[in-house]
């Protein structure tokens, strides 16, 4: 289970990323956290990898291709079962969408896509995501959505790069799936707002 606190407080919880699915010994240390504010939930990655790929440079294109940070979530389980899923590369390029599985989704806006302030930065030996998913945002798709502590969000991180050198696959809740497959809520983790 995974804390998810206010912005601003000092032990904001870190999450690694330990397990990885067929990477033929490719496994960068991913480090995941998330916090809340009035705005809405703000997201921060580091990925420990030289020279992330990252040929996609406009929002909604295949992503996962590239050195790929992923956040899957489910922001109001009381009204929807679907989970939103957002992919972002170096570019600061993301693909999302609000979903059922792999196949039901409903593609999001270039406007939604620019609402989330997406920041990139690449160092020598490691590559930053930072975001933020506003409130307003969820609320679009989750019409009657309404923020509350206590709340419990099934939700997964992952980290991916289908057609990088090594292409690998790795994920906070082991997906238990011989091909990887990301679209399984059923494998989603706990995350609870304080």
């Amino acid at each position: 289970m995974y804390t998810i606190k206010e912005k601003g407080s000092q032990d904001i919880p870190v999450i690694t990323l330990t397990d990885y699915i067929n990477t033929n010994g490719y496994y960068p240390k991913i480090e995941f956290s998330v916090c809340y504010s009035s705005e809405g939930f703000h997201a921060h990655f580091t990925a420990y990898e030289k020279n992330p790929k990252s040929t996609a440079t406009k929002h909604f294109q295949m992503v996962h291709l590239d050195s790929c940070l992923e956040l899957f979530v489910v922001f109001d389980p009381e009204h929807s079962d679907r989970y939103f899923n957002f992919e972002v590369n170096p570019n600061a390029v993301v693909n999302v969408s609000f979903r059922k599985d792999r196949y039901d989704k409903t593609d999001l806006s270039i406007e939604d896509a620019e609402m989330m302030g997406i920041k990139t930065e690449i160092f020598d030996e490691y590559w930053t995501a930072d975001y933020t998913v506003p409130f307003e945002l969820i609320k679009k798709y989750i019409p009657d959505y309404e923020f509350k502590k206590g709340m419990t969000l099934p939700a997964n991180v992952y980290k991916c790069g289908d057609e990088t050198e090594f292409p690998h696959w790795g994920c906070w809740c082991m997906v238990d799936r011989e091909k990887p497959d990301f679209h399984k809520p059923e494998y989603f983790g706990t995350m609870v707002i304080e």
